[in-house]
């Protein structure tokens, strides 16, 4: 005893199959993927009297600072943390 389907508005059907694809291309068109982002660099030139610390001060939004200029110095190719003025410096922006 096999049941048969029959459809018998074939109106309505259409209209759920459409509203059914407009959601669901709604829904993935407004989720924003949140997954790897890569970091942004700005090159800065060093004035007289800065230093690392205060360069971190100034660009470090968030975290620990002492992370944020073993970055700079990872980044930068620093053996120490003596900057030279007049050199140009990359600085992470966050």
């Amino acid at each position: 005893m096999n049941k048969k389907y029959v459809l018998k508005n074939k109106a309505r059907f259409y209209i759920f199959v459409l509203v059914l694809f407009v959601s669901v291309f709604a829904v993935f068109s407004v989720v924003q993927a949140y997954g790897y982002k890569e970091t942004e660099l700005k090159v800065i030139r060093v004035n007289s009297g800065d230093s690392l610390w205060a360069i971190a001060e100034k660009y470090n939004k968030k975290g620990d600072i002492r992370e944020y200029i073993y970055e700079l110095k990872k980044i930068n190719n620093l053996n120490d943390s003596n900057i030279i003025a007049g050199s140009e410096l990359k600085v992470i922006i966050e």
